[in-house]
């Protein structure tokens, strides 16, 4: 059950989508100052600039991959998206899903970016749902001139990072969530089963 296979891959859905996964499972440790925004808008302002910058030669770069990955909340992240499993895993299986998750991140990136270099993206609004707790709204707007709205969930975790992002309807963790899961109920709950196969990607 290879997961880039459930991924849409139409224009800007395809780009808005693989950049939210992308972001959304971005477990990968880097220093803190390096992943915080000072601000909601800010945090998101930086991911959408690092990934256009990213797409000027029309190929994302290992290193390139890394700056917009580090923008993501991994205390609040890697947890769910594994759900009740994260809790059976020792911490040195929790290291190698980390570090299998790198590699599959940055496959997303390569992948699933490529329509984004034409878009344009525009911060409508922040709505704050609880103190430390906002969701950013931004307008994507791509190279046939459609637009979409995309939400991000960030959170105040000693500097603002992202924790979630919804695109035509869908919160990208939770579907993560609930593909991993489905993938676990088949294979018995084999977390190294999984762990090997996100790993694989290239």
């Amino acid at each position: 059950m290879p997961i880039q296979k459930t991924l849409p891959a139409i224009n800007v859905r395809r780009a808005v989508t693989g950049l939210a996964v992308s972001l959304s499972l971005a477990l990968i440790a880097h220093p803190a100052a390096a992943n915080t925004g000072s601000s909601p808008e800010a945090v998101v302002d930086k991911a959408v600039q690092r990934t256009l910058s990213a797409l000027e030669d029309a190929r994302i770069s290992d290193q390139e991959a890394d700056a917009i990955l580090e923008l993501i909340d991994i205390e609040r992240v890697a947890p769910f998206t594994m759900g009740r499993h994260w809790r059976t895993m020792d911490e040195p299986t929790q290291a190698r899903f980390i570090e299998a998750f790198h590699k599959f991140a940055r496959v997303q990136l390569r992948e699933h970016l490529s329509d984004f270099s034409s878009a344009e993206v525009e911060i409508l609004r922040t709505v704050e749902r609880k103190p430390g707790d906002a969701i950013v709204t931004t307008k994507v707007t791509g190279a046939d001139s459609k637009e979409h709205m995309v939400s991000w969930r960030v959170n105040d975790n000693d500097g603002w990072k992202v924790t979630d992002i919804e695109a035509m309807g869908l919160w990208f963790a939770i579907e993560q969530r609930a593909q991993f899961q489905a993938m676990l109920d088949q294979n018995g709950g084999n977390v190294s089963q999984l762990i090997t196969e996100i790993g694989s990607a290239s």
